[in-house]
């Protein structure tokens, strides 16, 4: 089974990008309480018409009149700092601790490394980038920021919403599973897997998870923010504590080999490229609605070059750390590097029973796989409710998220029962396996490059010079290289999938 799973205080600002993309109203916004969070008060815009409003210092980036003339939403993260690691968050989950270091050691190593960069920097990143200033401009949910490129593409953007909330269905899962794994290895010992998956635990710790997320989305964006201010750090020092254990307990030598040794016969293999590319866009959750959906709360003051930059660092920097804290112990213990999620719940429980030191490591390795899986689900819940409360005007944003959630459980249980005695299955095989590799893999790379498409078409030079400050030259350079872009990564794509 495949888990798909920084900041300057004087900040330039870029020119007004609502120029000639402003809403023609100001639509009403969700989290009635957010723009008032503790601690926070509401700043004032200055200035002209063509000018970003300014936020005093200490508010919530929010002003009434900026807010009346459609220029900022109603509800927005209180710094760029927020933004960037709420969305950092949202990017980082089980697939990226698993799928980037194992493509890595499996396809050239140093050599993948070099192909993710330039994927990273040439194309990930400005798609990135448009998709975060699509919400911004649009500030509405996927639906409504997809709406405003033009009616016509109002079903791509139900399409996105509904993948993800497809994929979110089993994710939710596989966290409960992490939830569940963490807590027994920490009050006694790892369960068996099979013998944990067999009964209803799978259900109670799916409906332990929606509840948790459920209440973090309820608190608005401040609940948000703080949930990423709480699990980003702690899950940089779980990462570094492994990874240091790892490198001097176990086998480092070969971990780094399989990791990092360049194999430069491999450049020129169309697999190693859309492994790349597809790593890429997968770690910065293109096509998967989280960028349009947290930038629609993001002030126009926000350099978002810099932000995504961030971002993308950011995601790199815990999957690489990912692989050097998990990959010594599979070496160590004659696993399979490439064994994905059985090997997270299957194989490296058996190995911590057998190493000094295994009963402190299991539990701090299914907490790190637990904090890492909830900050995606967070992202991916949020796409969902954020949607439900924008096209229901009876829906508040607490009953966007009932809502919103419930669906997401009720949607997982059958894959919850999968492996239960149900045995819930889709043509043969269990609905959690079905659904991954339907949605999971081949779902979110339709998306990707249709969302990809679109936005290169519709943001010509003109908005692009706008939107990131750019002199009409680069702009235009960069226009055509987002058009054309998309068309030549759904032939590589396609061409390596034939091949």
């Amino acid at each position: 089974m495949v888990i798909r799973m920084k900041f300057s205080s004087t900040r330039p600002r870029p020119p007004d990008e609502t120029t000639s993309c402003a809403p023609d109203h100001p639509p009403p916004r969700e989290e009635a309480g957010s723009a008032a969070r503790g601690g926070e008060t509401e700043g004032t815009a200055a200035g002209t018409g063509d000018e970003d409003p300014q936020p005093a210092a200490g508010s919530t980036d929010v002003s009434h009149e900026a807010v009346r003339r459609g220029e900022q939403p109603a509800a927005a993260w209180s710094s760029e700092r927020a933004f960037v690691l709420s969305t950092a968050a949202a990017g980082v989950g089980l697939g990226n601790l698993w799928r980037f270091p194992t493509l890595a050691g499996e396809n050239g190593g140093g050599a993948f490394l070099m192909a993710y960069a330039v994927a990273v920097l040439c194309f990930a990143l400005p798609f990135a980038a448009l998709e975060i200033v699509a919400g911004r401009q649009a500030h509405g949910s996927v639906v409504a920021s997809f709406r405003k490129l033009g009616r016509r593409f109002v079903p791509v953007g139900i399409g996105v919403v509904l993948l993800t909330l497809a994929i979110d269905s089993y994710y939710f899962v596989i966290t409960g599973w992490t939830l569940g794994f963490a807590v027994e290895a920490t009050v006694s010992a790892t369960p068996d897997f099979a013998e944990f998956t067999s009964g209803y635990e799978s259900v109670w710790w799916l409906l332990a998870t929606s509840a948790l997320v459920g209440g973090i989305l309820a608190l608005g964006l401040s609940g948000i923010e703080r949930a990423a201010q709480f699990l980003m750090p702690v899950l940089g020092l779980v990462i570094v504590g492994i990874a240091v254990y790892g490198l001097t307990d176990g086998a480092a030598g070969e971990a780094l080999e399989f990791l990092f040794r360049p194999d430069f016969t491999r450049m020129s293999d169309l697999d190693l490229w859309r492994a790349a590319f597809g790593q890429a866009f997968f770690s910065m959750t293109i096509g998967q609605g989280y960028l349009i959906t947290y930038g629609s709360y993001l002030p126009q003051h926000v350099n978002v070059p810099r932000a995504i930059a961030s971002i993308a660092a950011i995601n790199s920097s815990v999957a690489i750390l990912a692989g050097l804290a998990i990959f010594p112990f599979v070496f160590a213990a004659g696993l399979d590097p490439g064994a994905g999620s059985e090997l997270a719940f299957v194989a490296m429980p058996t190995a911590f029973e057998e190493m000094a030191g295994g009963g402190l490591l299991a539990p701090a390795f299914f907490w790190l796989l637990f904090l890492a899986a909830l900050s995606s689900c967070i992202g991916g819940a949020k796409v969902v409710t954020a949607a439900l409360r924008e096209q229901w005007s009876r829906f508040d944003s607490v009953r966007a998220v009932i809502a919103g959630i419930g669906a997401i459980t009720l949607l997982g249980v059958p894959s919850a029962l999968s492996y239960a005695a149900p045995e819930w299955q889709i043509a043969g095989r269990p609905v959690l396996d079905a659904l991954n590799e339907a949605v999971g893999s081949n779902g979110t790379v339709l998306a990707a490059l249709a969302t990809s498409m679109i936005l290169g078409w519709k943001f010509p030079p003109s908005r692009l010079s706008r939107a990131f400050n750019l002199r009409r030259r680069t702009a235009t350079a960069l226009g055509w290289l987002l058009r054309i872009a998309p068309i030549g990564l759904a032939a590589v794509f396609g061409l390596s999938l034939l091949a």
